[in-house]
């Protein structure tokens, strides 16, 4: 007579697999892993180019486009400190980081005014004085 082996089912490792797994310490989680991106962010962005003695309507608009990604990347990254914040907390917080989204696209656009005011004075180099007198003589 043949003897069926009695299938025992143990359920010691059933737990292990419902259990979560310790978080691998060299990956950043969470808020560390938008604090990452905001570095790795901003070194693609990279410094500003160097200018001259006299900046052109051409070099302060490429500073404008530089501050725009890096604003754009800071504004990104404190929007998710403070809902990762929100999140957790105990208490009503309020997000008030559309008043940087704000205050970054007015400083944005206050040097794209200057660059194309510049930019009017590379043009025609005796026009800034017409309109010095222009704007002063209000």
């Amino acid at each position: 007579m043949t003897r069926i082996p009695e299938t025992r089912i143990h359920y010691a490792s059933a737990g292990a697999v419902r259990r979560p797994r310790p978080a691998d310490p060299a990956r950043p989680t969470g808020i560390q892993l938008n604090y990452a991106n905001l570095l790795d962010n901003l070194a693609e962005v990279g410094a500003p180019h160097l200018m001259g003695l006299r900046a052109s309507g051409a070099d302060i608009e490429e500073r404008a486009e530089h501050l725009r990604k890096v604003l754009e990347a800071v504004t990104s990254y404190v929007k998710a400190v403070v809902g990762d914040t929100r999140y957790h907390a105990a208490r009503t917080i309020h997000d008030e980081t559309g008043f940087l989204a704000n205050a970054a696209s007015d400083i944005v656009g206050a040097l794209r005014q200057g660059a194309n005011r510049q930019a009017e004075d590379d043009a025609d180099p005796a026009g800034w004085m017409r309109r010095y007198h222009a704007e002063t003589g209000r």
